[in-house]
């Protein structure tokens, strides 16, 4: 989860930073799509994932942003599993399409950062675009090596290093290094998620490629594993998540829920995101709750963050999941958010946040 836009800092999105999209609202622009965007009476409870975002849980859903990347390469089967391993509810993944139309794991438009292709495919052209990964077919992503770059010595953007869990990675260090690691398709990852029993949060990442038919795609790939009940879908485009609700109407089998990704603050958030897009859940950034407001970074409490975002989603029944949270344990930002009450919580270190919540 920064703009890629391809000339609109793209450095950022290519080191893994930022948000994807920061989505300007103006809710007075939103009128417009009330018909398209919200059909009335829509129940999405028969799916798991939600009911569990709903169940007043005590402490939040710990759902691990992009697997368990404190330990794993993200977007990998590897970090899906360790993910599980450490505690988590669920995982957060970000989906992108292949040349030839096959949906994949991966953040950055761009392999180049998490895989070896610039040195596979030295010479190539496609070098010149920024090796995006919507230039090059199944087959040959499907070669390439997407984990020695997490345990690297010279460390990176969001590897071991960077994380500083180099030297705890035991026997998988040796693993990841050895070049077997993969990019895994959707297919791949939603029959380990439902193997696992587990959920997963699928961000679409269709702004700003605008890649045709990735929504279908992904739904058809859902519906194909059977994992609709598992599964909640998110997006920074949120004409995105519009398409998605036409193609869910379409199928009397399938309900699966949506949720609204944000990286500013939002005005009214609950009724933006169930009125206005027709969401289920409300993703902010922790910056989005007030966590980079000089209140907080003065006097970090309860207190000083945006509480206000909180009771305006709590009154419209909309579950909120903040991003990304790495810092746990008592007094920290993790602590505050769960005494707000969030009702998730997205974190590269899942197994940090379940000891917190004990």
């Amino acid at each position: 989860m920064g703009l890629d836009s391809r000339g609109v800092n793209r450095a950022r999105m290519d080191s893994g930073e930022g948000s994807d999209y920061d989505w300007g609202v103006d809710l007075n622009l939103g009128l417009d799509l009330r018909s398209s965007l919200a059909p009335a009476k829509e129940t999405h409870m028969a799916n798991q994932f939600l009911e569990l975002l709903k169940s007043k849980r005590k402490t939040p859903v710990v759902v691990a942003h992009r697997g368990d990347s404190f330990h794993a390469p993200e977007n990998t089967l590897q970090a899906g599993r360790a993910a599980k391993k450490a505690g988590a509810h669920g995982w957060e993944i970000d989906v992108q399409l292949t040349r030839d139309g096959v949906p994949v794991l991966l953040h950055d438009e761009s392999l180049k950062r998490t895989t070896d292709v610039a040195t596979k495919f030295a010479g190539d052209p496609r070098g010149k675009a920024g090796w995006d990964v919507s230039d090059f077919d199944w087959e040959e992503v499907k070669t390439l090596d997407a984990g020695s770059w997490f345990v690297s010595d010279s460390g990176g953007s969001r590897s071991a290093k960077q994380f500083k869990t180099l030297d705890a990675l035991g026997a998988d260090r040796k693993l990841f290094a050895a070049g077997g690691v993969r990019i895994p398709t959707l297919e791949q990852t939603l029959r380990l998620t439902a193997e696992l029993d587990f959920f997963i949060n699928i961000e679409i990442k269709s702004f700003p490629a605008g890649y045709p038919g990735l929504a279908r795609t992904v739904m058809e790939t859902i519906d194909k594993t059977g994992t609709a009940s598992r599964v909640l879908i998110s997006c920074f485009d949120h004409r995105e998540l519009a398409k998605i609700r036409t193609l869910n109407a379409g199928s009397p089998n399938r309900s699966v829920p949506l949720g609204v990704l944000q990286s500013n603050p939002l005005h009214r958030p609950g009724a933006y995101t169930s009125q206005i897009v027709g969401a289920q859940t409300c993703h902010l950034s922790n910056t989005g709750v007030g966590s980079a407001s000089n209140a907080y970074r003065k006097s970090a409490s309860v207190g000083a963050l945006w509480k206000d975002v909180f009771d305006d989603l709590k009154a419209a029944q909309v579950p909120l999941l903040v991003w990304t949270v790495n810092e746990h344990g008592p007094g920290s930002l993790t602590d505050h958010l769960a005494q707000l009450g969030a009702e998730g919580i997205i974190t590269d270190h899942p197994a940090g946040l379940v000891k917190s919540f004990g």
